[in-house]
């Protein structure tokens, strides 16, 4: 494992794929489990960021549409990666109301929450394991469901940097 500096440098340079960058075809479970698995694995050190009982976890609790066919599709692999990245600090319920909540949004148009998500997240995160918090964060929310996805977005990444913070320099938990 990491130690805790190498871990800090890796999480300031931290990219989530873009909604463009996502697979454009479709896949099997098992290629699902490995692209989020390498794509996420800065955020979850040595562990496992999705199993295939997970997103069947998923889909059965309606977070995530069933797949087609025994195929996955690029709207598939953004909902994980996000639901992956909530569950560090929220439940289920608390991430199936969050969807909902973006869903109801007027215009709500999946790419462009996705790609919104990614953004906010990797300001906060890069500002966060700069600076040791977001305060010189600019954020514009220019209405409560923005601000709430900000505060969302605050809440993991302080999570995210408490748990570095325990970590010993031989890279586990204290």
């Amino acid at each position: 494992m990491k130690n805790r500096e190498e871990i800090h440098k890796s999480l300031i340079s931290f990219k989530l794929p873009r909604w463009k960058d996502l697979p454009d075809f479709d896949i099997y479970m098992d290629q699902v489990i490995f692209y989020i698995n390498q794509e996420l694995s800065p955020l979850f050190f040595e562990e496992k960021v999705i199993t295939s009982n997970m997103v069947n976890n998923y889909v059965k609790n309606s977070i995530v549409k069933p797949p087609i066919k025994k195929h996955y599709k690029r709207y598939h692999l953004a909902f994980l990666i996000v639901v992956c990245i909530l569950k560090r600090c929220y439940s289920l319920a608390e991430i199936s109301k969050l969807i909902e909540i973006q869903n109801e949004m007027e215009h709500s148009d999946l790419e462009k929450a996705y790609d919104a998500f990614s953004i906010c997240f990797e300001e906060c995160l890069h500002a966060t394991f700069a600076d040791g918090d977001d305060k010189n964060l600019q954020y514009n929310a220019s209405n409560w469901q923005k601000q709430l996805l900000y505060n969302v977005v605050r809440s993991i990444v302080y999570k995210l940097y408490a748990e570095v913070d325990l970590l010993d320099k031989k890279g586990s938990i204290l």
